[in-house]
């Protein structure tokens, strides 16, 4: 009864013309049940009450929680009316948790969480962080650098000082994982520890987001603890927030959840509530600012915002309400965020001033939007006429961008070019691309979710088009917007995952509801209820009821079984596809240990691999994982060129290790003359086909011989004499970290008798039946061996 009261209390201190309306209530709850047509509220008011407990959802209508509270409260304000009236500070009120929400959500998030850590093993090695992948070691090359830069400076000074790699790309990330590891401690180790669990962070983060979307928008906390399990079955968003797979996605994924949640707060607002305007202003503008520096292409994921202000403008336009006074909380909040983004822009140097003007121009946008609605609902106009107005006026903008703004025109190119014209990289392919096709790729990334997500997606956007609702429109307007990027490139499908998850959620209550499983949701009302309902989901109830009983236990969990049946495999499979497998990581191990025997410093230790991993071997062997673009851009080429003597004098001065592995890329076409096959089939030795290879050493061979290492040496000479015209064929038999193979050259005597071959291996070497020694001070300084066969 204390915690009703309290709600009460609370609400007419913010509603204080509801009181009337809140005695008409407790009069007619006397009489039994009622609906919401009996009461004079609107559904915003309506929905308030709902929300915060005091009424809840009876069997043929609504009830009173605690009519003996809610009738105490009616009455003491009867009685301190002049008191009340002159109170100096409001009350404080904390809001109530009720165990059986807080069960519920709490086992959600933890099943996410769990979900998210199935790579641990792969992680956490022998108290080393072995990162999955390739771009997270790029993050942890430049974490290091910064603590290393840092001892003795201050925060701000680090900070000042980013190097233009960082500035330009992801400042924001990197300063705050540096942050984190200079609040654990600061050594490299414990930058390891924030690489690997900020992904993991991150996704709980968004799930509690993505909890108070699901119930903010559709009004049932049920459909926000599905909307976090529908997440964590998500294949494409349990890779990007796997334990250990540090790139910038997890972190674009928090902003977006940020954004999105403040658009829906807004929406959602009581228009007399100040502090809850405040609130949501407050969390656009962060949310704006931490999308835009977070990434070079974070602008791209605002767009929505603009999007969602010109529909929502011409549905206000459409509902003869005010767009300025619906929307200038949001004008606010984007004009916040685009001051935020400047000034930290100006002071530290972050993103290009193209990036960082791109929040204002966002703000000018809606501005102009927000306001030619408003001429057009005060001078009476057609929303058709407005958005015409506004399409020929985009279209006048894009033209004359060029000669107004060129840098900004140019950026606005380079990020076109991102989208349609990269090319090389698996993330950049389509959704629907690929050997699988439309169907099996898309369900390899979403499971059976985007499947279940999608008609509820088209039922929501079907159901705003001829009843608008804001809070609806948010998820509607990213979940289309980051469908049509995802179309482009697949790797928007992690962001595409949280409105996604949104659908997916409220279908799978939905589902439960029409299977007489759960009780029925907003979207499944009656007809009589649905122009009412429609307007503003949070007229219905909130709270989650009760646990299921014995017998809705099992139909239950085959429901879920089935959703779920395919994520229950992928997620997992996902997870695992960029881990370090142990066969690599004991190579890159190997090549360090080596390295430094050797004393060789970079450029002499870097790794020449297949650029998926080549970050990750340089790493660990020279501590310098800033590019993969020379192994992008050469390896390939190397591997299925046939002149080894022309690429070892390419690569002699900056290259000490090559990998080679049985499948490099997906599709191995190489043929008995490429070096793939004569290094990493044959060790260089010749074969009835092919000649041998001189100066490419073997070095090392995993337990599998599933992969190989070897370095490039100026290799030694053997020259003698024979009969002029005499084919010789030169043997050594060699065993390296175990595994042993036959080296053999053949080359033939000139006019005078005379021959020279070069070998990269020291040891016994037999010519034609004469035994020579090479010794390895003549393998590394090219020093000539003689042995003569006549």
């Amino acid at each position: 009864m204390v915690a009703i009261r309290e709600l009460t209390q609370s609400f007419l201190e913010d509603y204080p013309d509801s009181e009337e309306a809140l005695h008409t209530i407790l009069e007619l709850d006397k009489q039994g049940t009622w609906t919401f047509d009996d009461v004079p509220l609107d559904s915003g008011v309506f929905g308030e009450i709902v929300s915060r407990g005091i009424v809840e959802q009876a069997d043929d209508g609504y009830q009173l929680a605690d009519r003996q509270a809610v009738q105490a409260v009616l009455e003491r304000d009867e009685d301190t009316e002049t008191v009340t009236h002159n109170r100096a500070l409001p009350s404080i009120t904390f809001p109530q948790i009720e165990p059986l929400v807080l069960g519920p959500v709490f086992g959600a998030l933890l099943f996410l969480l769990l979900s998210r850590i199935f790579t641990y093993p792969s992680v956490f090695r022998d108290g080393v962080v072995v990162l999955p992948g390739n771009d997270p070691y790029f993050y942890r090359y430049w974490i290091e650098t910064l603590l290393a830069q840092s001892a003795g400076s201050t925060t701000l000074q680090t900070l000042f000082t980013l190097p233009a790699e960082i500035s330009y790309g992801e400042p924001f990330l990197i300063a705050v994982l540096w942050l984190g590891t200079e609040i654990l401690g600061g050594s490299v180790s414990d930058a390891g520890v924030v690489l690997a669990w900020y992904p993991v962070l991150s996704a709980v983060t968004v799930g509690a987001i993505v909890y108070l979307l699901g119930t903010r928008v559709f009004a049932d906390r049920r459909v926000g603890v599905a909307a976090v399990v529908m997440l964590a079955l998500i294949p494409a968003h349990a890779l990007r927030t796997s334990v250990g797979f540090a790139d910038h996605h997890a972190f674009d994924f928090l902003w977006l959840a940020v954004t999105m949640f403040a658009l829906v707060f807004l929406a959602d607002r009581p228009t007399s509530s100040v502090r809850e305007s405040m609130t949501g202003i407050v969390l656009l503008g962060v949310g704006i600012t931490g999308q835009t520096l977070a990434w070079e292409a974070g602008p791209l994921l605002l767009l929505p915002v603009g999007i969602y202000v010109a529909i929502s403008s011409m549905a206000a336009l459409q509902q003869n309400r005010s767009p300025l006074y619906i929307g200038y909380p949001i004008l606010i909040g984007l004009g916040g965020g685009a001051v935020l983004t400047y000034l930290i822009h100006l002071e530290l140097g972050w993103h290009t001033p193209v990036v960082a003007t791109v929040p204002a121009i966002l703000t000018m946008g809606s501005c102009g939007a927000i306001l030619l609605s408003e001429v057009a609902w005060r001078t009476d106009r057609s929303s058709k006429l407005l958005a015409t107005i506004e399409l020929l006026l985009l279209g006048a903008g894009g033209a004359i961008l060029p000669q107004v703004f060129p840098d900004l025109a140019k950026g606005l190119d380079r990020g076109i070019a991102f989208l349609l014209e990269t090319e090389g990289i698996a993330e950049t392919m389509s959704l629907v691309s690929g050997d699988l096709g439309s169907i099996f790729g898309p369900a390899l990334l979403f499971g059976w979710i985007l499947f279940l997500a999608l008609p509820y997606l088209s039922w929501v956007t079907f159901r705003i088009y001829h009843d608008i609702d804001e809070k609806a429109l948010v998820p509607v307007v990213y979940a289309w917007f980051l469908l049509g990027l995802a179309l482009i490139q697949v790797r928007f499908a992690g962001e595409l995952s949280i409105p996604i998850a949104l659908f997916a959620g409220l279908g799978f209550i939905h589902l439960l509801s029409r299977l007489e499983l759960a009780r029925p949701i907003l979207w499944d009302t009656t007809p009589s209820q649905q122009s009412t309902t429609t307007r503003n989901p949070t007229q219905h109830p909130m709270s989650i009821a009760q646990f299921p009983d014995r017998d809705t236990i099992v139909p239950l969990a085959v429901v879920f079984l089935l959703v779920g049946s395919l994520s229950f495999a992928m997620v997992p499979i996902k997870m695992n596809q960029p881990s370090i497998s142990e066969t690599e990581y004991q190579a890159a191990s190997w090549m360090d240990e080596y390295a430094a025997t050797q004393g060789w410093s970079y450029p002499e230790n870097y790794v020449f691999s297949p650029w998926g991993k080549n970050r990750m071997y340089n790493y660990f062997v020279s501590g310098d994982a800033r590019s993969y673009s020379y192994a992008q851009t050469n390896y390939a080429d190397f591997l299925v060129a046939t002149d080894g003597s022309a690429w070892y004098r390419t690569l002699r001065e900056r290259t000490g290790f090559i990998v080679t592995r049985d499948s490099p890329y997906q599709h191995d076409d190489f043929d008995q003359e490429s070096i793939q096959t004569r290094l990493h089939t044959h060790y260089g030795s010749a074969t009835t086909s092919t000649p041998g290879l001189s100066h490419y050493r073997a070095v090392y061979v995993s337990d599998d011989t599933s992969l190989k290492i070897f370095t490039l040496v100026p290799g030694a000479q053997i020259a003698g004499t024979a009969p002029p015209g005499t084919e010789l064929t030169v043997t050594t038999n060699q065993s390296v970290t175990g595994t042993s193979f036959t080296y053999t050259r053949t080359v033939r005597t000139d006019a005078n008798g005379d021959y020279t071959i070069t070998v990269p291996y020291p040891g016994t070497y037999t010519v034609d039946g004469t035994r020579v020694q090479v010794p390895e001070t003549a393998v590394r300084q090219n020093e000539t061996v003689r042995v003569d066969t006549q």
